[in-house]
């Protein structure tokens, strides 16, 4: 299965998709905790998330489909929720 397939999977999940939604990097390179989630804290830009708009408009035709598609699978999936 391809990375973006398994990332689409992983995406099905909740805390996947939060870990992704709101990574910021960090000073001392510690991964996130979904506990520390602060959703009122801006978007540095600098997060996963971000990385999909370069992969889109970046990288080889099959490359972009891919990360489009998954964007638009975990928008879907975020939309779905709030609802």
């Amino acid at each position: 299965m391809p990375c973006g397939g398994i990332l689409k999977e992983a995406l099905k999940h909740d805390a996947v998709t939060a870990l992704i939604l709101y990574d910021e990097p960090s000073l001392h390179g510690q991964p996130l905790d979904l506990g520390s989630i602060d959703t009122d804290q801006p978007a540095s830009g600098q997060g996963v998330f971000w990385k999909f708009f370069d992969w889109i408009d970046k990288s080889l035709f099959e490359v972009s489909t891919d990360a489009f598609d998954t964007f638009r699978v975990s928008h879907l999936h975020v939309w779905h929720h709030c609802q």
